[in-house]
């Protein structure tokens, strides 16, 4: 099922999102920041993960 690009993008995408969102509503704890800083990595993954494809 993972073999698929789009299938991983959708994931990782979905992943990146769903972390910003929790950690932006939990923004006030030191936790929350962690989240939301993980989730932008993540979404930059997806950015990564997508220049190994067209690259690699």
């Amino acid at each position: 099922m993972m073999d698929n690009p789009l299938n991983v993008m959708t994931a990782l995408i979905s992943l990146g999102m769903l972390m910003l969102g929790v950690g932006y509503t939990k923004r006030a704890s030191d936790a929350g920041v962690a989240v939301l800083a993980i989730g932008v990595l993540v979404m930059l993954s997806s950015l990564f993960y997508r220049l190994y494809l067209a690259f690699g």
